[in-house]
């Protein structure tokens, strides 16, 4: 199939609605959510799996020509066009209730993502991308913010390497920490020109995590710099960020 517009924005509009009704209940057990552990350690609440299987059931009785791939449920149907969905990114903070966990998916068309959603269900807000017109916050443009050198705000998502990128963002001088919370609630804060980037350059990160976040700070006028040899959704190495901070970091050579 190709990527027709009217679908793209249908398809979007839909993963918006089935996760802004599930709010309510999400909300209900905020903080107060049994959970058991997955193969890998990290934690899974039936909430995980109850709107991602919502999710998928809706989108292939409306899109059955589009594909689907959850975190929790796996792969199906179409391998050119499909969403990829994380229902609860940040399941941690979820099950503590600590506002950082988001609802999100990514369209991919052709191994390129065309369309994102992240929805803030903590304090109900839904940002929005589309490739090549914008991101959005509840539906106004957002941008990322170009500050001078000396006032840089970097987080770093991951432990591995932390005290190597410390160190050479110091030379820099900017400031970079591990956050707390969760990728999506992240990038939303790049997109909206809170933080000024994030660098990913461990391997292993899920194509979830980074779809749909990536796409909103490209279109909020974020730039990305690679650090492996996959393109597009497939990239899991890289910094993105606004262009002032990825050419001060590229130009070094020091990461």
């Amino acid at each position: 199939m190709t990527a027709d517009d009217q679908q793209v924005i249908a398809s979007q509009q839909l993963v918006i609605d089935v996760f802004k009704g599930f709010r309510d209940e999400l909300l209900s057990v905020f903080g107060n959510i049994e959970h058991t552990s997955k193969a890998d350690h990290s934690p899974v609440t039936l909430y995980d799996v109850k709107v991602e299987e919502a999710l998928k059931a809706r989108l292939a009785e409306s899109f059955p020509e589009m594909g689907f791939e959850g975190e929790e449920t796996g792969a199906s149907g179409n391998r050119e066009t499909y969403w990829l969905v994380d229902p609860i990114d940040g399941t941690s903070s979820f099950i503590r209730g600590l506002p950082f966990s988001t609802n999100m998916g990514a369209l991919v068309h052709e191994g390129v993502v065309v369309a994102s959603v992240i929805y803030d269900f903590v304090h109900d807000i839904v940002y929005t991308a589309l490739r090549g017109k914008g991101a959005f916050k509840n539906g106004e443009p957002i941008h990322v913010v170009s500050r001078p050198e000396g006032s840089h705000f970097i987080y770093a998502m991951s432990h591995t390497g932390f005290s190597h990128i410390q160190e050479a963002l110091k030379e820099l001088k900017m400031r970079s920490l591990l956050p707390v919370g969760a990728a999506g609630h992240s990038y939303t804060l790049l997109a909206e020109g809170k933080i000024d980037g994030i660098i990913n350059i461990e391997k292993g990160r899920g194509l979830h995590d980074n779809a749909p976040g990536v796409l909103l700070v490209e279109e909020a006028g974020g730039v990305m710099l690679p650090y492996d040899d996959t393109t597009g959704v497939y990239r899991s190495q890289f910094v993105i960020g606004s262009p002032v901070v990825i050419e001060l970091i590229e130009h070094s050579g020091l990461l």
